[in-house]
């Protein structure tokens, strides 16, 4: 199966074995993200179910659980929106820069590439000093550091801003190419 909606794999053009390995290291990172948000998904509709059980049938909140799933959901939020960027499934407005020349395209969407990066890599760093303060500060109901739920933030966003170079690298180096219609969608 394909990496990336434009039906080859992000370093399938270069030869030798640097890009294979980076292709597996890719596609591992990949597998990995995915099985986590699925795992996240699945305990996180556990929790709940735990949470209305354990109130409606038998009158006692599970403090834990609402907590968890609160942390999972927030780990799956900042997953998934490397995962959604994967797929090309965040909106975008590009009518106009389709319309422009090819040069102009470039240069749009190399300006755009750099302010994502610079935004993305602004919010990864920056959150890296809220996982430090949370090894101090601790949750309500496990007393666990809240550097574990905080640490989504700069895993999150690092795996976005990789998934959003290579779905952008593409659009600059070779602008007006729709890698959507080589697949049918």
């Amino acid at each position: 199966m394909p990496d990336r909606p434009g039906g080859q794999p992000p370093f399938s053009a270069l030869r030798g074995p640097v890009p294979k390995a980076l292709s597996a290291a890719l596609r591992a990172l990949r597998r990995l993200v995915d099985g986590a948000a699925l795992l996240l998904l699945g305990y996180m509709a556990l929790a709940v179910l735990v949470q209305i059980v354990g109130r409606y049938v038998f009158n006692y909140s599970i403090a834990w659980s609402e907590e968890t799933a609160t942390f999972a959901q927030i780990w799956l939020a900042l997953l998934g929106a490397g995962i959604a960027m994967r797929h090309n499934q965040h909106v975008g407005v590009d009518f106009l820069i389709l319309k422009a020349p090819l040069p102009v395209q470039r240069v749009f969407n190399l300006a755009a590439f750099a302010l994502g990066a610079w935004f993305l890599g602004v919010v990864v760093v920056g959150s890296v000093s809220m996982v430090g303060i949370g090894l101090i500060v601790k949750s309500p109901a496990l007393r666990m550091p809240m550097a574990i739920p905080y640490s989504a933030l700069p895993v999150g966003f690092a795996y976005f801003l990789l998934e959003f170079a290579l779905s952008s690298l593409p659009r600059i180096l070779r602008p007006g190419h729709d890698p959507l219609e080589e697949t049918g969608i």
